[in-house]
């Protein structure tokens, strides 16, 4: 009775003007929202939501009108911008605490201007009910989860939190939070850091550094992140895991080490990613071997130690299947070899070296013969300092490489091996949002995607989160808890829109339905 009553109001509601409160199935003043148990958007939800008007962008004491909060119009109607934020981009289908909606709430101080100030008139009690809401997936009155259905997705390692930001590419915006200590794995100091995916997105396999372990999870969007059927499993003990590679066609998941490993900590880990077993170790000889990439046939692994001196630092490639060493390159220099990516033809290989002496930071480039053979062919200076996870884009000749220690991004053409743009503080963005660059993602609608870990180590500038949140103390946290993930034009190089994450985002893959983008990992993603 209460949705049909409710329909006929829609069918007469005039929103030119403020609607009466009998237009509305309920006062929400004399309602006590504890005591509903029905999280139905059409009944409950939307009426409230509308009113508040908790979405007009200036404060108010009227009530919205009812149509202006359709459950379409909320999470799928205009994306934010750089600028402005978009009533579904402070909602997480399945996180209540990690809303905007519920954080402007609770967790600033009440003299902080927030965009949709009348989210401030909502009582506790109302508070609460959309928390139940959120966390029951905030759906729609068929039962519909916001999001379900997005196709470039990017998956982002929130390391020092333990947990892992999905990203609709084509929206730019969070749309599920996976937090891994709702499965028992308390991973301190140092989480999740890099994520592979089977073709399907059937599972996600995550690497949890202080865990010591590969955690497969679902890749549902249907699914609470927090069901115990959302963990698929792990792996056996494996010290600080890192980069990963899956071939899927031969049932292989090859695992390095994270830079986070300290030395004396060799080999690489080779499971079942159907049963998360353990295969086999290779012993290559390298310490902290970190850079792992495959051929596209799948035939040879490509891997180099994070820390080489001018005699150990190698680039490596290995037969896949028996991890015997095919070739070894010396680059020449003392280096970190933190990155490689490889051509969609398989035929020529990127890495990003950081020299230890102050020789400038540079990628190099390597041709891969048909029997593995590495040779190494020239070098790009990067210009910035600590060139780190460098990927090819998705047009597959362009590598996006962060500069870790100075807050830029080169984009390196590799047919020619020329730097084509570096994208740097010129003084013109106020409060630059590239704070300790770690991991691109490709090109999607006009933009690639950078995460940054904003940590502030040895006298970086960090990045200003856009609100100060409180911690337990009652006092805002440190700009070091917070980090983003920046949206930048290819062409150009401006800031497109910030996406605000938790402390210390690292690693960043891209999974996209019925394909994916370049990169050279075997029938996978992951390969960079």
């Amino acid at each position: 009775m209460l949705a049909l009553l409710l329909g006929l109001v829609l069918v007469g509601c005039d929103t030119t003007e403020t609607p009466p409160v009998d237009a509305f199935p309920f006062d929400p003043d004399t309602t006590d929202f504890s005591q509903i148990t029905s999280l139905d958007y059409g009944d409950y939800v939307q009426p409230l939501l509308a009113a508040r008007d908790v979405f007009s962008r200036t404060a108010t004491d009227d009530r919205g009108a009812l149509d202006d909060y359709e459950w379409d119009d909320v999470f799928y109607g205009a994306p934010g911008t750089g600028e402005t934020l978009s009533p579904g981009e402070t909602i997480v289908p399945f996180d209540a605490d990690g809303s905007l909606l519920v954080r402007f709430v609770e967790d600033l101080a009440d003299d902080v201007e927030i965009p949709f100030p009348n989210l401030r008139r909502l009582q506790d009690d109302e508070v609460e009910y959309l928390k139940r809401w959120i966390e029951d997936g905030a759906r729609n009155d068929d039962g519909e989860v916001p999001y379900h259905d997005s196709e470039h997705l990017l998956y982002t390692a929130i390391q020092g939190a333990n947990y892992v930001a999905i990203i609709d590419a084509e929206r730019r915006q969070v749309i599920r939070n996976v937090y891994f200590a709702d499965h028992g794995l308390e991973c301190a100091p140092n989480g999740p850091h890099y994520m592979v995916f089977e073709p399907d997105r059937s599972a996600v396999y995550v690497s949890l550094i202080n865990c010591n372990t590969v955690a497969k999870i679902s890749g549902s969007l249907t699914m609470d992140p927090s069901d115990p059927a959302y963990l698929l499993g792990t792996s056996p003990s494996f010290t600080t895991p890192g980069m990963m590679v899956l071939d899927p066609e031969a049932d292989r998941l090859y695992v390095g080490r994270s830079t986070a490993s300290v030395q004396g900590t060799p080999r690489v880990g080779v499971f079942d990613p159907s049963t998360m077993a353990l295969i086999e170790e290779f012993d290559l000889g390298l310490d902290i071997p970190h850079a792992i990439a495959l051929t596209p046939d799948g035939r040879f692994l490509l891997t180099a130690p994070l820390r080489g001196s001018a005699q150990e630092a190698l680039a490596t490639s290995v037969d896949a299947a028996t991890g015997d060493i095919v070739s070894q390159v010396p680059v020449g220099f003392g280096a970190e070899l933190v990155h490689f990516s490889i051509l969609p033809d398989g035929s020529t290989a990127t890495l990003t070296a950081n020299p230890t002496d102050d020789s400038p930071d540079r990628v190099l480039f390597f041709d891969i013969a048909d029997d593995g053979t590495l040779t190494l062919t020239g070098h790009v200076e990067t210009g910035g300092e600590r060139a780190w996870h460098a990927h090819l884009d998705s047009d597959g000749v362009t590598v996006l490489v962060p500069n870790h220690a100075s807050n830029s991004v080169s984009l390196i053409d590799v047919p020619s091996m020329a730097l084509r743009l570096e994208v740097e503080d010129d003084g013109s963005v106020e409060n630059w949002p590239l704070a300790m660059p770690y991991a691109p993602g490709p090109t999607i609608e006009g933009a690639f995607f950078v995460s940054n870990s904003n940590l502030g180590t040895n006298q970086m500038p960090t990045w200003a989160p856009p609100y100060p949140f409180l911690g337990d103390g009652g006092e805002p946290l440190g700009n070091e808890q917070f980090g983003n993930v920046t949206v930048l034009d290819p062409a150009t190089g401006e800031v497109l829109k910030v996406i605000l994450l938790g402390r210390y985002p690292s690693g960043m893959e891209h999974w996209m339905a019925g394909g994916h983008h370049h990169g050279g990992a075997h029938g996978g993603h992951g390969g960079h």
